[in-house]
């Protein structure tokens, strides 16, 4: 294990978060299968915390998980890449530990202060800029009050602590662009086309959980066109994601934001906006629109962090 890890740390991080996110799968299709009672307590957790006015994350799915231990599942799923690199990163794969503790800080070495600065004050812009449009989207007679009001305070407040309390963004990021990001860029020629292969990877480890959506019937057409939508959105992730923390010098908090904001919209605020474009929503639509302007103004390069060895065993 020592060796593989050194050798091929990206490789033995991937293999592991996919070993445990599919265990979690075979454990809860099991359950599922043997348990009656236990069968409809995910759908049973989801429709009670958006009945009470929430949304799914991590504060309003806990206490479900911890009354009924089961639904914990959950919680390692997504944490899997984030354990999946520190279990490699201890075996000395990708810098070792140290390394890896070195992405949490908020300001990356390989950048200035400043410059970071500007980088969350860019975002934090983007998504005010979205909030703003939100009633000229959404239409008269809504409102998100509701769900953003759920930490007990301003919507505002609601907004800034929702983009930590997204499970995918906040349990997932320190493996996706923490880990294996800065070892994809040492390793490939472009860091453009090392997106494109983190944001593949990123789709293809969530597949596990579609095996309940499969076992629910699904008409085969529509599940690959969503997969495809999937996929996409995956791949935009990765570009704006991985831009955002290369010039925060390699620091992981702006992919948590990036990924955990996308997903507070989606989870928020998506069933108050007419979908008007089909299977792709508009937070879909922007991240794909940021995506393409990244990738025109940076090219290929995206922001490269600087300082990284021409190549790193991948």
């Amino acid at each position: 294990m020592n060796r593989f890890s050194h050798r091929r740390p990206v490789l033995a991080f991937y293999l592991l978060a996919l070993l445990i996110a599919s265990l979690v799968m075979v454990w809860t299709v099991y359950r599922f299968t043997t348990d009656p009672a236990s069968a409809g307590m995910l759908g049973e957790m989801v429709t009670g915390i958006y009945a009470s006015g929430q949304y799914i994350n991590i504060a309003s799915m806990l206490p479900h998980a911890l009354a009924r231990p089961d639904l914990l599942g959950v919680f390692i799923f997504a944490a899997a890449p984030s354990i999946s690199a520190v279990i490699v990163a201890a075996r000395g794969g990708g810098g070792g530990l140290k390394v890896l503790a070195s992405r949490l800080r908020p300001v990356g070495a390989n950048t200035t202060r400043r410059r970071a600065i500007a980088v969350y004050c860019g975002m934090l812009a983007v998504y005010a800029a979205g909030f703003a449009a939100y009633d000229f989207v959404a239409g008269p007679g809504t409102t998100i009050t509701d769900r953003l009001a759920m930490f007990g305070g301003s919507v505002l407040l609601g907004a800034a602590v929702g983009l930590l309390m997204d499970e995918g963004g906040t349990l997932e990021e320190l493996g996706w662009r923490g880990f294996a990001w800065p070892l994809l860029q040492a390793a490939m020629k472009h860091p453009l086309r090392a997106a494109m292969l983190l944001g593949t990877l990123h789709w293809a480890w969530h597949l596990p959980r579609e095996v309940l959506t499969l076992l629910g019937g699904v008409d085969p057409g529509s599940f690959l066109l969503t997969q495809g939508v999937f996929w996409a959105l995956c791949l935009a992730l990765a570009v704006v994601a991985g831009y955002c923390v290369n010039l925060a010098g390699g620091s992981v908090w702006p992919a948590v934001l990036v990924h955990g904001g996308t997903n507070l919209w989606s989870k928020a605020l998506s069933d108050h906006v007419a979908p008007s474009f089909g299977l792709i929503d508009l937070r879909t639509l922007i991240l794909f629109m940021l995506a393409l302007v990244i990738a025109l103004a940076a090219g290929r390069q995206l922001g490269r962090l600087p300082g990284n060895p021409a190549r790193e065993p991948e």
